[in-house]
């Protein structure tokens, strides 16, 4: 967290919070030292978790440091990852101007996710775990196949890039 990270708490039919966690430096014995925003607060800070809260919805998520990394997936930042339901897939979109499918246990790139017209701003895989919606600065979104990487669909009509 070398800069405010942000996120959400929603719940169907509620609106949404945001917020974000900001990095105040780390501590002699390692740990980092966390604030949260409005309506946010952390709690269990190690070297490698992190669980934050939203008291207002009484819902909590602990974050895992990575115990792995797969360099050679992207050769830029990744702007935006997602897992599938049974964890056997990742999706990512990179500052590189990508999108691709890889297997989360060894990194393996399956597909490579290809029609966006600018940069991919998101990727979400759907609950199967075998579709993914993309957002993009073409003001597009599409639905891809995981399995064989084809676009099923894209819709448009956006004035301005979609995040999903």
């Amino acid at each position: 967290l070398n800069s405010p990270s942000s996120f959400c708490c929603c719940d169907l039919g509620k609106s949404t919070l945001y917020g974000t966690l900001t990095c105040q430096g780390i501590n002699s014995d390692g740990i980092p030292e966390i604030t949260a925003s409005e309506g946010f607060s952390i709690s269990e800070i190690t070297k490698k978790s992190l669980l934050v809260s939203c008291p207002r919805e009484n819902a909590s998520t602990k974050f895992l440091a990575p115990y792995t990394s797969f360099c050679r997936v992207h050769q830029k930042s990744i702007t935006c990852l997602d897992i599938s339901s049974g964890g056997g897939l990742g999706v990512s979109t990179s500052a590189d101007g990508t999108m691709k499918i890889w297997q989360a246990s060894n990194g393996e790139i399956r597909r490579r996710l290809e029609g966006h017209v600018y940069d991919v701003n998101c990727c979400r895989f759907f609950p199967s775990g075998i579709v993914v919606l993309s957002g993009g600065m073409d003001a597009q979104l599409k639905i891809w196949s995981a399995e064989d990487g084809n676009c099923a669909a894209t819709f448009q009509g956006h004035k301005a890039g979609t995040e999903v």
